[in-house]
């Protein structure tokens, strides 16, 4: 269930889902240096929701054949506060809220045309991240944690990070480190769970470091490079993704029951991704976004990004911003479509989870937002006494994802933007 939803860890799926995500980063780099007591009694607030909707004929629960058709409904509240000028502190917590058909078919052969616990699950996560600025330098250091909950995942993390900044402020480098740890229930296949134990481990492990660095080129551009190497271990295979070998082939749906197998993935990965950014003032309205992203791994994985995105000022108060995203990726040495591997080849890893095959695929939206200098309102803090409390902005997000596999999927995210 949970590889369905979460996008954030797995580099598996290349649907953006994460406009929550990306704005606790943006809260994130806000670096304050100096004391100005206007700007630091204020407290930002964000209130997002997110609906995401997909469907496809490949799902990984019933070996590579068979219904993808999941409904996410995510909502978050982001808080971004500063106690003092040399100091942030970032809370994001929220619900994931999703139906699907795909692990509903987990007990397919126990509920057969009736819906099980399965076809729903809920995801809660808050995630803490503290900065604080160095005087004598200007340089900052922060630490996070995160934590998750579903019913058959729970995960916890924490790490660490180092910004450097130039003495003219046009440059910074960025260095963090994270650790993960996924505690697994092993829910297999109904008609699978006598045979096990089919996994060993329970326990997924990941170590992330991160590498940046950011320059202002000149008064119209900027460039940056990342880099995030990651090393898993652990159960990296998905407990109730079935797998099906070649005597399997034009069986029906009664014969596939007895011949059905647990995925079986290699238990460590590293992932070696690094990307360049480079974003060009046209003119004072228009701003040209460019990324490019090449990934490999040690699964055989390789894949190349592209993102192009177009931000335009219809008014000082209203931003326009179209977006276009490519991707390619070749496919993992073990995936296997369904009925492909040969019985008596004894292979001793394999995958029919199409996330893991050779595909391309598009994601096209666009993105308006509307946040006047004076605000869209004003009203009495709940929180303070004596305050007035402004509703800043609102930002509407849409997007359209098409997969060369047959996937697709519609994403609508909404954000309000509160000052108290």
């Amino acid at each position: 269930m949970a590889l369905l939803i979460i996008i954030s860890l797995s580099g598996f799926s290349q649907i953006d889902k994460n406009s929550i995500d990306d704005k606790q980063e943006e809260n994130r780099k806000k670096i304050k240096t100096k004391k100005s007591p206007e700007n630091f009694k204020e407290t930002d607030v964000n209130f997002l929701f997110n609906y995401y909707s997909q469907d496809g004929d490949h799902s990984p629960v019933t070996g590579g054949k068979g219904t993808e058709k999941l409904q996410n409904y995510a909502s978050a509240i982001i808080i971004h506060m500063v106690p003092d000028s040399l100091t942030s502190l970032d809370i994001d917590f929220g619900l994931d809220v999703y139906s699907s058909a795909s692990t509903d078919n987990i007990d397919q052969f126990r509920t057969i045309y009736q819906s099980s616990a399965s076809s729903k699950d809920a995801r809660g996560h808050i995630n803490i991240a503290y900065n604080k600025t160095i005087p004598s330098t200007g340089n900052q250091y922060g630490i996070n944690t995160v934590f998750s909950l579903e019913s058959d995942v729970r995960s916890i993390g924490f790490g660490g990070n180092y910004t450097i900044l130039s003495n003219d402020l046009n440059r910074s480098v960025y260095f963090g480190l994270n650790y993960f740890r996924d505690t697994w229930r092993l829910i297999y296949p109904y008609e699978l769970r006598k045979s096990g134990p089919w996994l060993k481990d329970d326990i997924r492990s990941t170590f992330q470091t991160s590498f940046s660095v950011s320059q202002i080129i000149n008064t119209r551009s900027k460039f940056q490079l990342t880099t995030e190497p990651t090393f898993q271990f652990g159960l990296l295979s998905t407990p109730f993704h079935r797998f099906y070998f070649s005597n399997a082939a034009n069986k029906t749906f009664e014969e596939l029951e007895t011949l059905g197998h647990v995925e079986q993935l290699k238990d460590k990965r590293f992932r070696f991704p690094i990307g360049i950014r480079y974003h060009y003032f046209l003119n004072s309205s228009v701003i040209l976004k460019t990324n490019y992203r090449f990934y490999v791994d040690t699964w055989g994985i390789a894949a190349h990004t592209v993102n192009l995105e177009l931000p335009m000022y219809i008014s000082p108060s209203f931003i326009f911003s179209p977006y276009f995203r490519y991707y390619i990726q070749t496919k993992a040495d073990d995936f296997y479509k369904f009925g492909e591997l040969d019985l008596t080849s004894k292979a001793k890893y394999f995958t029919s989870d199409y996330d893991l095959s050779d595909f391309e695929s598009y994601k096209i939206g666009t993105g308006l937002q509307y946040s006047p200098v004076m605000g869209i309102g004003k009203f009495k803090s709940p929180f303070r006494k004596r305050k007035v409390a402004q509703f800043k902005s609102v930002g509407l997000r849409a997007a359209y994802y098409d997969r060369s596999d047959g996937l697709n999927a519609w994403l609508v995210s909404l954000d309000f933007g509160f000052t108290f």
